[in-house]
């Protein structure tokens, strides 16, 4: 039907990719087989606060970025949250991360935040204002009480500088 586009167009060896000789490198595999991620690497890799590998996880595709873990039921950025790796916080919330859910107990990322204390991470979090600074977890506890229980002075004396009781 097209014979005519052969006449006109005609396909070489050297212009014909199904003639060419070059072979396509074989996909690089990483050690912990990210290409292959699952939402439980893309938890524990934040829960490590292991950026890189945040990175390639997500990258690979097929994960959840909200998925849940833990006995807890948190998410991968309430768990960077809570370790304090505000880098991983900042590059999840960037892709897309819930930070309105709560885990089981009540606790937003703002509570996480506040009971390891990191001063940037809560700072982070705060700029970002989606999070009620005075929610209450299932046992009616703020941010401010996790930052006194913790001895976090200057995490507790920025919360309260932005309203918090």
């Amino acid at each position: 039907m097209y014979s005519f586009l052969i006449n006109i167009f005609p396909v070489s060896a050297s212009t014909d990719p199904s003639q060419s000789k070059t072979v396509p490198p074989k996909p690089v595999a990483t050690q912990d087989s990210d290409l292959w991620a699952t939402d439980r690497d893309l938890y524990s890799a934040s829960r490590d606060g292991d950026l890189e590998r945040v990175k390639r996880i997500l990258v690979a595709g097929n994960v959840d970025i909200n998925t849940r873990g833990g006995w807890s039921s948190t998410t991968p950025v309430m768990e960077a949250a809570l370790r304090g790796h505000r880098d991983v916080v900042a590059f999840l919330v960037g892709r897309g991360a819930d930070v309105s859910l709560v885990d089981r107990d009540g606790d937003n990322i703002l509570h996480l935040a506040c009971i390891d204390g990191d001063w940037e991470t809560v700072k982070l979090i705060l700029s970002l204002n989606v999070v009620d600074i005075n929610a209450r977890n299932n046992n009616g506890w703020t941010a401010a009480f996790w930052a006194r229980r913790g001895r976090r002075q200057r995490v507790l004396d920025l919360l309260v500088s932005r309203g918090a009781h």
